[in-house]
């Protein structure tokens, strides 16, 4: 039952103290050995997944010279599988790391958050048709779409106090979702079908976001309104506008314009979900719109 809501809709660390981070390397400085992951430093496989599945290797790393790998050994059951790990979270708490997916048309994979009761709080999903999905607190919302072997620097802000979940990809804020009934972070799950392809994970960080809540906070001003809409969007973002972009929900790009306006019309649009991004000359802003 533990994983049944993320697979139906879709110890030790390093510590720094002085900016209250732990870092997740998988490097032998951290206490990590090439081979099996599962039982090193409170890591331990679930469901179907298999020791020779969960590989820390010296393979394609992105931070050190250690990551870890997930390889398939293509036992495909339908059910969700994988590693998980307690971790020490705060009560604003910036959840980071880097992953990077083997092949396209194979494994569904994800990386998901949990408390211990196992009440789901966060999730990035990458499907095996390309799409990036970020779990708003009842279902999945597709945010993007991704490409075999590329790095994507997922990044969860989870606000449990607001009950609030943002999700990055590359810096950019792509949704704003709920963390349901879970008062506390503290699992970190890779997970994978188990179809017939994996990936690689590296550098997770898991940092306390109340020491750049002011900063963040004035960076981040970005509304889109009104939303849901019915022919008009219009645009409250600092700095001037390079280009505006929207998705539909399977990721596809069906409108775009590089007149700097502060609204767009999208009227002609079928009525659904959309994802508009925004780029201003030092930042990148995505919000889910609703098209009446």
């Amino acid at each position: 039952m533990r994983k049944l809501l993320f697979s139906l809709i879709a110890t030790s660390a390093i510590f720094y103290s002085a900016n209250a981070q732990t870092k997740i390397s998988f490097e032998a400085s951290e206490g990590y050995a090439i081979g099996s992951l599962d039982g090193q430093n409170g890591w331990a496989i679930w469901g179907d997944a298999v020791s020779d599945m969960t590989q820390v290797t010296n393979v394609q790393p992105t931070d050190g010279t250690n990551s870890y790998r997930l390889v398939s050994d293509e036992n495909f059951t339908g059910e969700m599988m994988g590693i998980e790990k307690e971790i020490s979270a705060f009560t604003k708490t910036d959840v980071s790391l880097d992953i990077k997916i083997d092949e396209l048309d194979g494994s569904d994979q994800a990386v998901d958050l949990y408390d211990l009761n196992y009440n789901p709080i966060a999730s990035f999903y990458f499907d095996y048709d390309g799409n990036i999905n970020a779990y708003d607190g009842t279902s999945y919302q597709v945010v993007g779409t991704w490409d075999a072997n590329t790095v994507y620097k997922l990044k969860y802000v989870v606000d449990l106090p607001a009950k609030q979940v943002d999700y990055y990809v590359n810096g950019d804020l792509l949704l704003t979702g709920s963390v349901g009934a879970a008062t506390s972070l503290d699992i970190i799950d890779l997970t994978t079908d188990n179809y017939s392809s994996g990936y690689i994970v590296d550098n997770i960080q898991i940092a306390d976001a109340t020491l750049a809540t002011s900063e963040v906070t004035k960076k981040d001003i970005f509304r889109v309104y009104p939303n849901p809409t019915v022919d008009v969007v219009n645009f409250d973002v600092a700095g001037k506008i390079n280009s505006v972009e929207v998705y539909d929900a399977a990721g596809k790009l069906v409108k775009a314009t590089k007149d700097g306006a502060r609204s767009l019309d999208v009227s002609a649009l079928s009525k659904g979900n959309y994802v508009v991004r925004v780029k201003t000359e030092s930042a990148s802003y995505t919000k889910k719109v609703i098209k009446k």
